[in-house]
Formats: C-alpha cells, structure tokens, sequence
C-alpha cells in the first residue's frame, strides 16, 4: 500500500523523513507525541487503519496524512522539487 507520490516530512531540525507507505504512516504516528496529538492525527490514524482495513483506497489514506503533516507544520517538499 504505497503513497504516490510519496509524502516528505521534517523529522527533527535538520533533516528529512520519507513516508512512502501506510505501514510507514503509521509508524511515524505512532511515533507522534502523546500531548501534541489532535483531531488532525486522529484523522490520520483513523485513515490509516481503514486504508489497511480497505475501507478507503490509500490516496485518500495518503491526503489525510499529508493534511495532518501540514496542520503540524511538518509538511516538507521533496528533496527533487528543488
């Protein structure tokens, strides 16, 4: 269940995370923070399971993240748009 295209994420200060995936999604959320999480990532994580489940195809999967990513001001553009 591969993101297309795959979606960019600042992971620290200095560097860049590649989510290419639903399992890669959900292991970055799992991740996240406990008192920074928020509807947008309970949309996230709530996508997530049900892309995994097939209940949503993984495009939509794939904008809930994205959208999650830039309300958390973590949203990055791939390094090749550059």
């Amino acid at each position: 269940m591969d993101f297309t295209p795959n979606v960019w994420v600042k992971d620290g200060e200095f560097s860049l995370r590649e989510v290419v995936s639903v399992s890669d999604a959900v292991e970055f959320l799992d991740g996240w923070p406990q008192d920074k999480r928020n509807p947008f990532f309970y949309l996230a994580e709530n996508a997530m399971q049900a892309a995994i489940n097939g209940s949503i195809p993984v495009d939509e999967a794939r904008e809930a993240f994205e959208s999650f990513c830039n309300e958390a001001g973590i949203l990055a553009a791939s390094p090749d748009a550059a």
